[in-house]
Parts: C-alpha cells; sequence; structure tokens
C-alpha cells in the first residue's frame, strides 16, 4: 500500500512526491541520482570476486554499505593469488583468521573519497587500519604504496573505488611492549620488565595497555614516597600496579567513555564522558600492537589501597575506626613508602560488636577503640604479603604482624578456616593486598604450649615434658597439638605403670616415649578432627572419634578444648595415653603368635608391659612362626611346639633376640652388640641390601611400640659367644685351625666380618698330602699357596646348609665353588657336607671330608678355547707340571699369557718357523715360556713400572704404566686378574721372545770387538755378564781408533793401559735399565765416581753428552746398549778447578773472598 512521503527512503533518499500511479506500475520522484555502493561496484566486475568473499568473510559489507565516504583501493583477483602464492597459503587459511583478514581489507580502505586528482593535493590517506597510504602520481598514473592503479575513479553512491594489482601488505606491527619501546616509553617498559610482565605483553593474549609517560613515573616514584624510579621500581606491589593498567582483550579509543573496565589485577577502571579517571586523562588512543591496544595516561593510576576498600565498605566501619585509633591506616593507604603488601583478616562490625558484648571490660565502641592492646589485636588480623584464599591452606601457620603471635589455617582449600573461624567474604583485592572479611575478632596468643599449659595448671605435664627433653621442642617455632593430661590423670598413672609416686614415674627410661605419644605435629583445633588416625609423634597413631562436637582420643573425652598457644593448641586430657607396649604389637600380629607363647612360657612378658618399673625399653628382634617351626624340623631333640616351649634354655634362647634400649634399622651398627643373654651377643652387618643379624636379613624393620622397637626375622638366632676359629677348635678340626694360623687367616676368622667357612677334617688334610705331591702334613702347611687353598673354603656372609642352592657360590680367593643339592644332601665341589651349621659369633662352619682345591692355572688355561696352543706348548715343553697342584712346594706364579692368535702371528712373521709344528719343536721353547712367567701373585693393580724378573734369567720383561693401562714390553693387557688357585693369568696378543744374552755377548754379536776387549781391559766382563740391570754406551770400533790419537797414545793397547782408563770406561755405565723412551733430559749417575754424564731426548733418538746414538735399544739379558762414535770423557774437576786451569785466578780469588769456593766444589750443578 502506498505511504506517506516522509516515512520511505531509497538509498537513504527520501521521496519527493507521492507516488504517481501508472498504468503498468508507479513512479516515485526523488531528489538525487542512486549509484551503487562501493560493495556493489566490486561486484560488478569480474575481477574483484575474491575481494567481495573476503569483504563478506570479515563482516566488512555493513561497514562499507554505509554513508561513507570511502575510497576502496580494490585488489584484483590475480593480485590475491600473487599475494597467497607469497604468504604460502590457501585462500580458505587466509581468510580463516577473520580478524586478520579484517586488518589486511581495512589497509584498502580511506574513510574519504579519493580521486585520481585528489592525490596531487597531499589529501588524507590513513586507512581504517590506522596506517598511512603513500599516494604518488606519475604521469597520469596513480600508485599507491607502489602499487599501480589499474583503473581509476569508479565511483559509487558511498564513495570512489580503484582497481590495483597487488594486495597492501599492513606494516609490521610490533607486541606492546615493542610499542612501549618505540614511542619512548622507557620506564614502562623497566617497569614491565622488573615485575615479571613482559613475557604476558609480548604474548599472543590480547591486552589493552593504559601507558603512562616517563615523568610520569618519575611524579608517581616522589609521591608514594619512593625517592626516585630506581626505587619505585623495587616495590612490592611494582606488579600489582601495573596490572591495574592493563585490561584483558582490546578495548577501542572509542568505547572509552562513560565505561568501566575489569583490570588484570581485579579492581576497576572507571572512566567518564570525558575519557578521565580522577585527575587521570587519556591524552591518546588506539596505538595497535599485534597483541592489543595502547592508550596514553598522563600520570601512573594507583588501584584502590586497603584504606580505600575497608572505608568503603559498610561492614567494615568499625575496622576502619580502630585502625585509625591505633595509628595503622597509614601503612594501608597511598602513599606507603616502600610498598608492602599485606592480607587482612577483616572484622566486620558484627564481630566487633560481639567481642564488646561477650566481655565486660569493654563498655561500648569507644571503649574498645582505647584499649591499649588495640593495636596488637589489629596487627594479628594482618599477615604480609598477599595470600589469596585458595592458598590459605598450604601455608600454615602464618606469621602475622604481631611480634610473635600466628595465625593457624585449617580446612579445605574451597573453605579455609583461620583459628578455627571461617571466612564470610573472600579475596577482595586491594592496590595494596587482599581482604578476606570475618565474622569473629581473632585474639592474639603469645604463650608457646608449654606455657600455656603451665597457665592451665597442668603442672605435673609441664614437669614431665621436662623429664622428657621436650620443653625446648614444645617452646620452639613447630606447631603442635598437644593431649595434655591433667594432674590427676599423672597421679593415677604411677599405679598403672607400677611406679610408687609420681617422682618414680618421670624417672622411667620411657617417658620420653610416653610424653611423645601426646603430641601430634601441626595445629589442630576440634573442629579440625575427623574420625580415623592422627600420627604421633611418638610413631605410633592415636585413634579419633569426631561425632559432631564430641571429639574423643583413644576413647577419651577432651574436657578442655582449644587452648591457643603461638606455636600450637592444648587439650586436655583426664587420663594418660599409653602407646601399644611390646606385648601388643606383638599379640597383635598372628606371625609372631609362637614368640608371644614362648615369652609367656618363659615368664619374659610382664617386662614388656607397661606395668614394668622403671619403664625399660627394648629392640626384639622377632622371629616368625615359620622360624620357630624350620627350628622343630632342624633339630631331633625338638619333637614339636611343645617340646620347644618346654626346652631348659628357651628364656636364654629368647633373651639372645633381646637388645636393651630403642635401635631402629637405620640406627644399627656394624659389630658386635649386647643382649639379654648373660655372654653371648649378635653380630651386626650391614652390606647393601640391608642390615643383617647373624648373617641373616631383616623381614620387617621398626615396626613400633609404646616400649620400644621390633624387628621381624625368619630364623630362631641360637645364643653362640666362640668365634670361628674357635668353633672349629672345639670341633677337632685341628689341622683345619694350624692351616688358618700358618697362612696368617686365623684373625680374619676370628674377627667380626661374617663368614661361611667349609672346613677339611683332618682326615681330608691327611689324604690331600699325596694329592699335592707333599711328603707329609707339614709339607703341606708349609705350602706357597695354603693361603690361595684355604681362602677357596671361604665364603662372605652367613649361608646356613638349608640355603645353599645348586649352582656357584663365589669364594674369598676368587674362584667359584660349585653347589650340588638333591634329595636333601648338600655337596660343594663333590665334597658331602657331613657336620652343617657350626655356629659361631662371626659365621657358620660346614665340615667337609675332603680338602678343595680351586682350579690349578692349568685348569684354568686348558678351560679357555683361546690358550688351546699355549696349553699345547706348555705340554710340549715339559712345563705343564709347574702349573698343576701336584707341584712340591706350592709356589705362585703370574702367567702373562699369549691367545692361539699371538702364537700363529708369531709363525707368519719368522720365517725360520714353518708351521705350528715347526714352533711346538723350537729347542728353546720352554726359554719362551717361562719368559712369560713372573714368580708370585700379581694382580694388575699392582703391576710397578720398570723390569721384572721371569722364570728365564737373565731376561726380564719391561712394565710401563701409561694412562691407557699397563704394557709388557710394550704390549697392552687383552684381559687381566683371571684368577687361579695357584696364581693368576693376564692374557696378552703377542708371544714375547727373550733376550738371553748379556751386555758383553750382544756387544760382541754387534761387532764392537774394541768395546769388548775394553770391558776385559777395566775389568768390567764380569759385571756386564751379571744379572743386574745396566745401560751402556757404547763407542764404536772406529771411536777407539780415533781416541788413541787424540788421547796422545800409539796404539790401541796403549790407550787401555792407561791408569785412567777403567774411569773412563766406566763413565760408558749407568747401573740401571735406560731406553730412549726413558730420556727426559738431564744428568744421570754413571759407575765413575764423581762423573756424571748428559742424556737428551731427540726426534727419533737420543744423545749423551752431545754425542747422538747411531744405533739404539739393543736389547740385551741384563740391560740395553746404545752405540755412539766418539768415547766419551769425564770431566772431574770442579767448576774452580776449571777456572783455575783456564787462567781465571782473579775470579777464583773473587770466589774465595766471597766464600763460595766451597760451594762450587761442591756436587750440585
Amino acid at each position: 500500500r502506498p505511504l506517506p512521503s516522509s516515512e520511505v527512503f531509497v538509498d537513504g533518499v527520501a521521496l519527493a512526491t507521492s507516488p504517481s500511479q501508472a498504468g503498468n506500475g508507479v513512479v516515485n520522484a526523488i531528489d538525487k541520482l542512486l549509484m551503487p555502493n562501493v560493495v556493489e561496484v566490486a561486484k560488478s566486475s569480474r575481477n574483484t570476486t575474491a575481494l567481495v568473499e573476503a569483504l563478506g568473510n570479515a563482516e566488512l559489507v555493513d561497514t562499507l554499505t554505509g554513508p561513507g565516504p570511502f575510497t576502496v583501493f580494490a585488489p584484483t583477483n590475480a593480485a590475491f593469488e600473487a599475494y597467497l602464492a607469497k604468504m604460502a597459503m590457501t585462500f580458505d587459511e587466509l581468510q580463516a583468521d577473520k580478524e586478520g583478514l579484517a586488518q589486511l581489507l581495512k589497509k584498502h580502505v580511506v574513510p574519504s573519497g579519493i580521486m585520481v586528482a585528489d592525490a596531487e593535493r597531499g589529501v588524507p590517506s590513513t586507512t581504517l587500519a590506522r596506517e598511512e597510504l603513500n599516494l604518488t602520481k606519475t604521469g597520469s598514473d596513480l600508485y599507491v604504496d607502489g602499487v599501480l592503479v589499474s583503473r581509476a575513479d569508479l565511483q559509487s553512491g558511498n564513495g570512489v573505488v580503484h582497481t590495483v594489482e597487488a594486495v597492501l601488505e599492513l606494516a609490521p606491527t610490533p607486541t606492546l611492549v615493542e610499542l612501549a619501546t618505540a614511542q619512548g616509553f622507557t620506564h614502562l617498559v623497566s617497569a614491565v620488565a622488573k615485575a615479571g610482565l613482559t613475557p604476558e605483553l609480548n604474548g599472543m593474549t590480547k591486552y589493552t595497555l593504559f601507558a603512562p609517560r616517563n615523568d610520569a613515573f618519575e611524579i608517581a616514584a616522589f609521591a608514594l614516597g619512593d625517592g626516585d624510579f630506581a626505587d619505585f621500581l623495587d616495590r612490592p606491589d611494582l606488579r600489582e600496579i601495573l596490572e591495574y593498567h592493563m585490561v584483558a582483550g582490546e578495548m577501542d579509543g572509542s568505547g572509552l567513555a562513560n565505561s568501566t573496565f575489569a583490570s588484570v589485577h581485579g579492581a576497576d577502571l572507571m572512566f567518564d564522558d570525558a575519557m578521565m579517571m580522577g585527575w587521570t586523562t587519556v591524552t591518546r588512543t588506539d596505538l595497535r600492537a599485534t597483541n592489543g591496544l595502547m592508550h596514553v595516561v598522563n600520570e601512573v593510576m594507583l588501584p584502590p589501597s586497603l584504606m580505600d576498600v575497608l572505608t568503603g565498605d559498610t561492614t567494615l566501619k568499625v575496622l576502619a575506626a580502630a585502625l585509625s585509633a591505633a595509628n595503622l591506616t597509614e601503612m594501608f593507604g597511598w602513599p606507603n613508602q616502600g610498598g608492602a603488601m599485606y592480607t587482612v583478616f577483616a572484622p566486620t562490625d558484627a564481630a566487633f560488636q560481639a567481642l564488646i558484648d561477650g566481655d565486660d571490660s569493654i563498655a561500648d565502641e569507644d571503649a574498645l577503640l582505647a584499649m591499649p592492646n588495640l593495636p596488637e589485636i589489629l596487627k594479628y588480623h594482618v599477615v604480609p604479603g598477599k595470600v589469596m584464599a585458595a592458598d590459605l591452606t598450604s601455608v600454615s601457620p602464618l606469621d602475622t604482624l604481631h611480634p610473635v603471635a600466628q595465625l593457624t589455617v585449617a580446612g579445605r582449600p574451597d573453605q579455609p578456616t583461620v583459628d578455627g573461624a571461617g571466612l564470610a567474604a573472600e579475596d577482595i583485592i586491594a592496590g595494596s593486598g587482599v581482604i578476606h572479611k570475618m565474622d569473629v575478632v581473632l585474639m592474639p596468643v603469645a604463650m608457646t604450649v608449654v606455657e600455656v599449659a603451665a597457665e592451665e595448671g597442668l603442672t605435673h605435664f609441664v614437669s614431665a615434658l621436662d623429664a622428657a627433653n621436650l620443653t625446648d621442642l614444645l617452646n620452639g617455632t613447630d606447631q603442635y597439638t598437644v593431649f595434655a593430661p591433667n594432674n590427676a590423670a599423672f597421679e593415677a598413672a604411677a599405679t598403672n605403670l607400677g611406679e610408687d609416686n609420681l617422682a618414680g614415674v618421670l624417672a622411667r627410661a620411657d617417658i620420653s616415649e610416653i610424653m611423645k605419644y601426646h603430641l601430634a605435629y601441626g595445629k589442630m583445633m576440634t573442629d579440625d578432627f575427623v574420625t580415623g588416625e592422627i600420627m604421633s609423634e611418638q610413631w605410633t597413631t592415636i585413634e579419633v572419634k569426631a561425632d559432631g562436637a564430641e571429639v574423643l582420643v583413644n576413647n577419651l573425652e577432651i574436657f578442655d578444648a582449644n587452648a591457643k598457644a603461638v606455636n600450637g593448641v592444648v587439650h586436655t586430657l583426664g587420663e594418660v595415653m599409653l602407646p601399644p607396649s611390646l606385648v601388643d604389637v606383638l599379640s597383635a600380629d598372628d606371625d609372631l603368635s609362637v614368640l608371644v607363647t614362648a615369652l609367656m612360657a618363659a615368664n619374659l612378658t610382664e617386662m614388656f608391659e607397661w606395668a614394668n618399673t622403671g619403664g625399660a625399653l627394648y629392640t626384639v628382634v622377632a622371629p616368625t612362626n615359620s622360624a620357630f617351626q624350620a627350628l622343630i624340623n632342624r633339630e631331633a631333640d625338638i619333637a614339636d611346639s611343645e617340646a620347644l616351649l618346654a626346652m631348659p634354655n628357651l628364656a636364654e634362647i629368647l633373651k639372645f633376640h633381646l637388645v636393651a634400649g630403642k635401635v631402629m634399622a637405620a640406627n644399627l651398627m656394624a659389630g658386635e652388640v649386647d643382649t639379654l643373654h648373660p655372654t653371648a651377643q649378635l653380630m651386626v652387618a650391614l652390606p647393601e641390601s640391608g642390615p643383617t643379624i647373624n648373617g641373616r636379613a631383616l623381614e620387617e624393620t621398626d615396626i613400633l611400640a609404646g616400649n620400644g622397637v621390633i624387628h621381624k626375622m625368619d630364623t630362631v638366632l641360637m645364643p653362640v659367644t666362640r668365634t670361628i676359629g674357635e668353633a672349629a677348635a672345639q670341633e677337632g678340626l685341628t689341622h683345619f685351625v694350624a692351616a688358618l694360623e700358618m697362612a696368617e687367616l686365623l684373625a680374619l676368622l676370628n674377627g667380626t666380618d661374617q663368614y661361611t667357612v667349609f672346613a677339611p677334617s683332618n682326615a681330608a688334610f691327611q689324604a690331600v698330602v699325596d694329592a699335592l705331591g707333599e711328603e707329609d702334613l707339614a709339607s703341606v702347611l708349609a705350602r706357597a699357596d695354603l693361603r690361595e687353598i684355604l681362602k677357596y673354603h671361604v665364603i662372605s656372609g652367613q649361608t646356613p646348609a638349608e640355603d645353599l642352592v645348586a649352582g656357584e657360590v663365589q669364594s674369598e680367593q676368587g674362584a667359584s665353588i660349585e653347589v650340588e643339592a638333591a634329595d636333601g644332601e648338600k655337596m660343594v665341589n663333590g665334597a658331602e657336607i657331613f657336620d652343617a651349621d657350626i655356629q659361631a659369633t662371626n659365621g657358620l662352619v660346614h665340615t667337609l671330608g675332603q680338602v678343595m682345591l680351586p682350579p690349578s692355572l692349568m685348569d684354568v688355561l686348558s678351560a679357555d678355547e683361546e690358550f688351546s696352543f699355549l696349553v699345547s706348548a706348555l705340554a710340549a715343553a715339559n712345563l705343564t707340571e709347574m702349573f698343576e697342584w701336584a707341584n712340591t712346594g706350592g709356589a705362585l706364579y703370574t702367567v702373562f699369557a699369549p691367545t692361539s692368535a699371538a702364537f700363529l702371528a708369531m709363525v707368519d712373521a719368522d720365517n725360520e718357523i714353518a708351521d705350528s709344528d715347526a714352533l711346538l719343536a723350537l729347542p728353546d721353547l720352554a726359554e719362551i715360556l717361562t719368559y712369560h712367567v713372573v714368580p708370585g701373585k700379581v694382580m694388575a693393580a699392582n703391576l710397578t713400572a720398570g723390569s721384572v724378573d721371569t722364570l728365564t734369567p737373565p731376561a726380564q720383561l719391561t712394565v710401563a704404566l701409561p694412562e691407557s693401562g699397563a704394557t709388557i714390553n710394550g704390549n697392552a693387557l687383552a684381559a687381566q686378574d683371571i684368577m687361579a688357585g695357584n696364581g693368576v693369568i693376564h692374557k696378552i696378543d703377542a708371544v714375547l721372545r727373550p733376550v738371553t744374552r748379556t751386555i758383553v755377548e750382544k756387544a760382541a754379536e754387534e761387532g764392537l770387538t774394541h768395546f769388548v776387549s775394553a770391558l776385559e781391559a777395566a775389568n768390567l766382563t764380569d759385571l756386564l755378564n751379571g744379572t743386574d740391570q745396566y745401560t751402556v754406551f757404547a763407542p764404536n770400533n772406529s771411536a777407539f781408533e780415533a781416541a788413541v790419537a787424540a788421547l796422545g797414545e800409539d796404539v790401541l793397547a796403549g790407550l787401555m793401559d792407561r791408569p785412567d782408563f777403567p774411569e773412563i770406561l766406566k763413565y760408558h755405565v749407568v747401573p740401571m735399565k735406560v731406553t730412549v723412551a726413558d730420556l727426559d733430559g738431564g744428568q744421570i749417575a754413571t759407575l765413575h765416581p764423581t762423573a756424571r754424564i748428559t742424556v737428551a731426548a731427540v726426534e727419533g733418538g737420543g744423545s749423551v753428552d752431545g754425542e747422538m746414538f747411531t744405533a739404539m735399544n739393543i736389547a740385551a739379558g741384563n740391560g740395553v746398549i746404545h752405540k755412539i762414535e766418539r768415547v766419551l770423557m769425564p770431566v772431574t774437576m770442579t767448576v774452580v778447578e776449571v777456572a783455575a786451569e783456564e787462567g781465571l785466578t782473579h775470579f777464583v780469588s773473587a770466589l774465595d773472598a766471597a766464600n763460595l769456593t766451597d760451594l762450587l766444589n761442591g756436587t750440585d750443578q
């Protein structure tokens, strides 16, 4: 139907006249030509379809169909394709980020109309993205940020469209911190960093940041009493102040006026229509960052202080007045120099009225405000720092501003209580802290638990604490809940404990245990108790029953509860509580029922009950029921449990399991421990697996009772007072004892360490004489390997026969012993144990019918495939017997054992050895093999650098000890410390060839004939044909011939006849073996009585007195030869004598005048 023209608009244009009817329609007159808007212009082109779709997805169509005017720089479809390729993304991915897409498209829109002709006039070109466009014109072409406008001036009803051939990219956007830095807000950036807020304001989360200028921070520092900005940065509430300048999300500048926002701090920001909040004014808006917006403010904004919040709450008026009366307001308001944070537990007005109503000494509010202790009461409600309600239960107790009193926090995290009272309201945020409302005024207590008990008249309890050495503990700072028996309870306890009077109770050895049973760690008001168990400080539990207002502990009523102390709370009881006694704990364990019955049969239970005068403490090593059954099964004379209980020595056996005092497992010390048995001691050992008693592990430890502790074990221990050595002697094993003494092992087996010994009988020792190739027992006992044989009969720890299982056990000698177990019989290395489990204080003895011999060197070599050729070689050289047991005297050997591969390498390297058969037929094979054998047993760790005698004299092995490990004649050990009964084996990958020729013989072989003659002339031949090691610097024949002329002689014989010739030759001999590798420079002594030679190591060799070696390291059996080309002349004159001979007479006189003659005639160089 037609409407009045005043109500009809077409694209915002009103109808000019009433509609005119026509035969085929109606005509409406308007006063303006209607044109499409910029969006419709874009839609009309097939080249800008991507832009149109993007505008719709970015929700910008409504904006661009508004009245405008707008200038749209419209990227073509090809421009979008190029942009997507550059960004490596799809069109869908571009549109998925609506916010980013909208910002990108806004870069293409200027909120004004710009025709091409306008570009020359410098018209404003700030886009909706708040970025400036750079418009330039070249001829008739328009460029936007360097991009050509391909079609220009497409007019529309609300603006103009220009088509461009590239997407206009957004300028890189900084984070809020980067933006503040770029804008020169250096104080703000420093404060944000100091407060730890940089990660948040550089992160992905959007914030609106109100940014004070640098001068605003300087003014704030002065106003807050901080002095300067550096002090301001050290304020504890710095973060709170800065968070008051932050709002989550983006708050556009257009929406600030007449608005209220919740800051990140929690307090509200409220701006009026002029964008002012008090004296704070927003001076600049909408500085964009990647993660939000920044608005500039003219001052540092301070959130409401604690006093602001308190005075603004109508339910906290009395508290505000009280703080004023107590002169405490300044610390809770601005400025508070230093910026301390506080948590205030704020009593409401009703709470103060309840205090007035409940205390006759406080007449009214005025009287309340005049109380002399009002400041202390109020300080008791204030905790340093900002503690939110959810964090309260994790920080009990809470220190307050009161000088000593602490608040006690309990309850659940979602429902905390403070000193037993709940919070009426929580987490009321202020700039300098947080407020939790309470409906009660909390009264501080400055007395300790001990002082409270004394004030409550619990004098016997206080005396008992002192007797138990607990006074200092309960006068300390840790919080405790104390169940304190009254005086009457202590007097009644004297009878229950078998004491004559209270003094007897206080003197008991177990008074500390009894008193600790009345203490629980932490402060628990009656409202905090729940039905169940709590752990006492005595480490046994107290049963609690909480039924509404009634609380029972161990079925005792608390009749005076919740007496608060600065370090806990006292609840008064009418009885002394006694923790479970040893008998109680033993009786409650079904696994210890036989032990309880045995204690009763032996009349020993009373000592473990509470009515035991003196209150002694005990440690019980408690055999289990199965342990007693094993004893019955093992002992033929104990028919059954009744026979066990009737044993005449039952009491002595049980006392052997009892130790005076309370000894926890962690406090056990290795060694002998006295028991209640009159003479027998327990032997404690501490292996890594856990403590053992007489070699047996503890099954369960530290089962606590009020008057002691229990450790379970699966063995009944039989009291023994003799050592292994003494037990063996008493059992008639005299040969074994004599052998132990001869091998110096008796002290070991009479010591405190635990061992199990397989002891051969006397007959066994007689039988082994022939097996060892000896004539009689005395010869056996004199063998060098006796100690090794005997150690093969010893294993560490206590191992009863029943615990021996098939397999191997390690002997103290190092070799394994094979155990066989079948049909109840136990055998070791084929020898039957015929008298088992002979007990000793330090272990067990099992008697054998034969002497066990550990694997011999031949056994070990023969068992290793790598030594098969060595075994064949030893057999070929008739050397096997010396390495077997039937070797009279029992010598020990160290074998450096070449592998079979080493022997094959020797065959390959020596053309004179055709094959392995030829090697085995070598005439010097025995010498080669014995060169690998050293007398005695030398473990790898005991090798020392130098020459070592072998069984091929005079040839010696050379041991070196580089960091990589020991070497023998330069060859590393491939494996070491392979144990045998009569020695040790070290595996090497080379066959060592002995040098058996002496230095004299080797010199002759090397053609040093003049040198050999010279040795004879100097009487040195015998010396250098001996076994001691020497190093010879041997001049060659031409050197001797040159020396004849040099020394003014006619012939060589004349040289050798010289009286000083022996001294000259001795100067060439060093009394030790020095190879080139040993040269480290300097002087070394020779056989000359005074002269020393100077040696040096040079590249590729060495030198002596500057003469280079022409050949070196020529090995001899008794040393080494280095060839030289000069006869060395010893210098025997001192420095003073040389100077005199050189004619330096004045210098010699000067030395004498300076008292230096003796010094320079001495031996120092």
